[in-house]
């Protein structure tokens, strides 16, 4: 073997090696050298465009979306595709259309080109249609949807708020007395103080505390914390509360159901069967679980996005990866290709919003129409997940054998030796009932004559002949142990054993990856540049280097570098996104008002410093949601009242600078699990497969298949908290949609408070609020006694977490006594009316 140069001039040596390499290869195939090319295309085909096809492809105006002024638009092609197929060139559309072959074929209109044209056409196709620069011009409508794909980012856009390095800012001198204990505040303080205004008084000790059980547990105090809370002067009485809060399995409850709201969480597959997705609850458990634990951010975003791949796999990151199966999915696709990409979309479109803040997804069919994301980078991303399972005859891998929704085993090595041992104990069984039966009824064949066992090789007409000789072939005693065997023999077929633990998880298809392709309008048959994965190229990263998956692994470890780079403090989006979006559910709207879209047609942020400075915290508190929420919460900008400032109204209506807390109502699950708590019933188990509520006829009627819409649970599993309900994409529980539960088809990062007629209706007139306004009247009895008084005053301060005045409980009393007089109801049913008034009250059902 020759000996390489010294190493300062190996690069040199092996730069001209390969250029020799490659000459010597284009020679052999007859390819021309790039300058014989331009010449080929200015002496033989520049000449032809100008004279047969610019007019129509090449102004202002493109026919069928085709200009042919580039070679990149040539092979970007147009309303029906690449012109130009690089990999089989004679199968390229542009020699299609001017071979003239019928009439649907035939370009230009004007005549077919004669003969050698059509052979130069036909040569430069084959040499990979080379244009020379001098002559490339785009027309406007072309720049506009490939510019980002075209050209380098500039410089203002490298430097867009959201797309710069997290530094943490210098914490400016606090423009208020006792506003510089919490970095925090001294942002909002100088904000105020630049427009001139002043933060509102501290909220009541009995608004905080129960601003701040709603804001962790979902659930209110009760009367005696909050009396506790009013009476501890020490200077950490709120701190107290806050770590309490934190340390409660009802926290994973509460911000659980934030996270699955972002994941798109259901457990269905929408369309119209809409069936189930098996163990999807896993995932919901692991979520809850996760944050109980205060698993740190990136960790609990890479297993989500990698748990397969993880030096450690364990069953939770198994579970983990359930994130990527909990989109649409259609089971009986049209087009199974397309709907193999459509599921792709999904994962890439929701991974982009929840974690980075990028509306990626935007960019399937063309360049991003507002934010620099070419489209060859979101078929870059998606290559990440291109080696995911899919369904049967869909996709790349046509043998595949699994289905999107893939199960993987989770049970340990005890539970699969156990489960081995009932599988073999029911063959076992079986097998001996099997073989009893076979010898009675070999006794009863050998009665048949010669033409009845002939009938009797069919089935149907063997059970008959077997019913009518049995009792002539057999004795009593043999008779009865027949039947027996049998009976035992079908129930025993019928038994099934119990399921062997599994997730709904992500797996690959193996170690060797696809490849990724710009597919053209976002047609799954439309192929064309081929494309390695790799990040939004806006943010100036190198392309990643995927290493190979450890010994043993069938994966190719591509997420995890995703996962890895997501999660790299050195990515400007993920600890600004996250951190935006604490603030925003418990604030009521974020830093950044759009909180999964950080483009550029996105809001931007009002305080843009804060969010930094939140995120580099985030970082440095090693990526802690609880202590997270201790930096927020302690700040006097939380503990502000929501009261209304007429001046401060007039400046700042919607308060983007923090004058105030802004009140708010309580979230549909908040609604009805208070509602629940003041039956006294509220169900705090947690965690296992989720519960059916009691839905009306009428709403089950709208199902495609109403008998099979809703399942049954029993009572007092209906009473459990509501992150437990179960979540069906094509019938949703009433009483959370009316409150605005979470559209599950994609990723739901904000949920809009309506207000509509019928959520005033579903809280008077529904079987569900009446039923538990009659529990709560019960409850009221058992608690209070019979003494009116006494039930309307306990009744209030369960409804509104202070005790009532005695103006309030005459007025309750007073109310019950008219309805009695006026309305033909007895004194149980009057009090019920009264706890139905008790939970439409603004003050049980809005938070200050």
């Amino acid at each position: 073997m020759k000996q390489l140069p010294p190493s300062s001039d190996r690069r040199a040596y092996l730069f001209a090696l390969i250029l020799s390499i490659v000459l010597i290869s284009n020679e052999e195939r007859g390819v021309a050298a790039p300058g014989d090319e331009l010449a080929f295309f200015n002496d033989e085909i520049l000449p032809l465009l100008k004279e047969n096809c610019l007019k129509c492809h090449g102004g202002e105006k493109i026919k069928g979306g085709l200009q042919l002024t580039s070679r990149n638009s040539i092979l970007h092609g147009g309303d029906s595709g690449p012109a130009v197929e690089l990999r089989d060139p004679e199968s390229s559309l542009l020699l299609d259309m001017i071979s003239y072959r019928d009439s649907d074929h035939e370009m230009p209109p004007k005549g077919k080109l004669d003969a050698a044209d059509i052979q130069r056409v036909t040569k430069w196709v084959a040499m990979g249609v080379p244009y020379d620069p001098a002559h490339e011009v785009q027309s406007k409508a072309y720049e506009e949807e490939s510019s980002g794909y075209l050209t380098e980012v500039n410089e203002e856009t490298r430097n867009y708020w959201a797309f710069r390095t997290i530094e943490q800012p210098v914490v400016p001198e606090a423009a208020f007395d006792g506003w510089d204990e919490n970095p925090l505040d001294a942002f909002v303080a100088k904000r105020l103080a630049d427009v001139g205004l002043k933060p509102n008084e501290p909220a009541t000790r009995q608004q905080l505390i129960r601003r701040a059980y709603y804001g962790l547990i979902g659930l209110p105090p009760t009367l005696e914390e909050v009396e506790a809370f009013e009476r501890d002067e020490s200077s950490d009485a709120f701190e107290r509360v806050v770590d309490h809060l934190l340390s409660l399995p009802q926290y994973g409850e509460k911000w659980g159901r934030h996270w699955l709201d972002l994941v798109r969480y259901a457990e269905t597959n929408g369309y119209e069967r809409d069936g189930p997705k098996p163990e999807a609850w896993r995932y919901r458990d692991y979520v809850i679980k996760s944050l109980n634990d205060d698993k740190p951010y990136d960790v609990f975003v890479r297993e989500q996005l990698a748990g397969d791949e993880l030096d450690e796999v364990t069953t939770e990151t198994i579970i983990a990866t359930g994130y990527q199966r909990m989109g649409v999915w259609d089971d009986e696709p049209a087009d199974p290709d397309q709907a193999y990409y459509d599921g792709l979309d999904d994962v890439v479109s929701t991974t982009s919003q929840v974690f980075l803040g990028l509306t990626v997804g935007c960019a399937r069919c063309h360049d991003h129409k507002i934010d620099p994301i070419p489209q060859r980078d979101y078929y870059r991303m998606m290559g990440f997940f291109h080696n995911t399972l899919n369904d049967i005859k869909q996709g790349p891998f046509k043998k595949s054998p699994y289905t999107l929704n893939t199960l993987r085993e989770i049970a340990s090595e005890a539970q699969r030796e156990e489960h081995d041992r009932l599988r073999k104990e029911h063959e076992a069984s079986l097998e001996s009932l099997e073989d009893q039966v076979d010898a009675f009824e070999t006794k009863i064949i050998a009665t048949f004559s010669n033409p009845e066992k002939e009938d009797a090789a069919d089935r149907r007409n063997r059970e008959l002949l077997l019913r009518q000789k049995r009792e002539k072939a057999l004795n009593e005693t043999e008779l009865e142990n027949y039947l027996e065997a049998k009976k035992n023999l079908q129930q025993l077929k019928h038994k099934k054993l119990p399921r062997i633990d599994s997730a709904l998880s992500i797996q690959e298809n193996g170690r060797t990856t696809p490849d990724t392709y710009v597919l053209v309008r976002g047609n799954a048959h439309g192929k064309g540049e081929m494309v390695r994965p790799g990040y939004p190229s806006v943010l100036g990263f190198r392309d990643p280097v995927i290493p190979p998956a450890p010994d043993g692994v069938a994966s190719s470890g591509q997420r995890s570098v995703l996962a890895d780079w997501i999660t790299s403090p050195e990515n400007p989006l993920t600890a600004r996104v996250m951190a935006n979006r604490v603030w925003y559910f418990h604030f009521g709207r974020g830093i950044v008002r759009s909180p999964s879209n950080f483009g550029q047609n996105g809001e931007r942020p009002t305080h843009p410093e804060l969010l930094d400075w939140l995120a580099s915290t985030l970082i440095k508190k090693g990526w802690s949601l609880k202590k997270f929420h201790k930096t927020l919460m302690l700040s006097k900008t939380y503990q502000m009242s929501s009261a209304p400032n007429t001046a401060s109204l007039e400046k700042d209506p919607t308060n983007d600078f923090f004058w105030r807390f802004d009140m708010r109502r309580l979230t549909a699950e908040e609604v009805r699990d208070s509602i629940i708590n003041l039956t006294g019933k509220l169900n705090l188990k947690m965690g296992g497969p989720s519960v059916y509520t009691d839905i009306p006829d009428e709403v089950r009627a709208t199902a495609s298949r109403p008998d099979n819409a809703w399942g049954e649970s029993a009572l007092e599993e209906r009473w459990r908290r509501s992150v437990y309900v179960y979540v069906k994409r094509s019938l949703h529980e009433p009483m959370l949609k009316a409150f605005d539960s979470a559209d599950t088809d994609s990723t739901c990062a904000v949920r809009f408070a309506t207000t509509v007629p019928t959520q005033a209706l579903t809280m008077l007139n529904s079987k569900f609020v009446n039923d538990s306004a009659a529990a709560f009247a019960q409850r009221l009895v058992d608690e209070a006694g019979d003494r009116r008084e006494d039930q309307v005053r306990l009744g209030l301060s369960l409804a509104t977490n202070r005790r009532a005045s005695a103006a309030e409980v005459e007025a309750g009393m007073k109310m019950i006594e008219e309805i009695e007089h006026t309305s033909d109801l007895t004194k149980s049913q009057a009090l019920e009316r009264f706890c139905l008034l008790a939970i439409n009250l603004n003050e049980c059902i809005y938070l200050d």
